[in-house]
């Protein structure tokens, strides 16, 4: 299973952008993709949804997933750390609306994007070929990494940020 999430964010700032390419992208799927979609107005045809769920039922979907995908907001990325899932980041940007205060989470992608298992999406268009990376090097078990240095680079990076 493939867990997508777009955070917390709040009516008025919804990541369309990703959940759009996500349900276009889900019908050349062969693996259930589960979405956390926030408060999107026009939720998925091709995926499994739910828009909030508790703390402790979001890290199950981290713990069961194959890989994760999700805005690059700090708890999403740690979360995927901390149960050493891959990630592949898509950004909320202003100039798309998708955030009100600034592009912060450029920030934190450039800063991620040469983690081990962090893969960052800067333009839309090339989500899927992404995916595709991804769940072909977890099949050739290229991808099987020890993230507990990468969460301690990370944590050591957002404390001094």
């Amino acid at each position: 299973m493939i867990f997508v999430t777009v955070g917390a964010a709040v009516e008025g700032m919804e990541f369309d952008r990703l959940m759009n390419k996500i349900d276009e992208i889900a019908k050349d799927m062969d693996e259930e993709i589960i979405a956390q979609i926030g408060s999107i107005k026009k939720p998925p045809k091709n995926v499994v949804w739910f828009r909030y769920k508790n703390f402790h039922e979001i890290l199950e979907y981290f713990r069961d997933a194959s890989f994760v995908i999700g805005h690059c907001g700090t708890g999403t990325v740690l979360n995927a750390l901390k149960f050493s899932r891959p990630i592949i980041v898509v950004p909320r940007r202003m100039e798309f609306k998708e955030h009100d205060m600034d592009d912060h989470q450029l920030e934190l992608a450039d800063r991620l994007r040469d983690m081990r298992g962090v893969f960052v999406v800067d333009n839309i268009e090339e989500l899927k070929e992404t995916i595709l990376k991804v769940k072909e090097l977890l099949k050739k078990g290229e991808l099987e990494p020890s993230f507990s240095q990468e969460r301690d680079n990370l944590l050591r990076f957002l404390k001094d940020y």
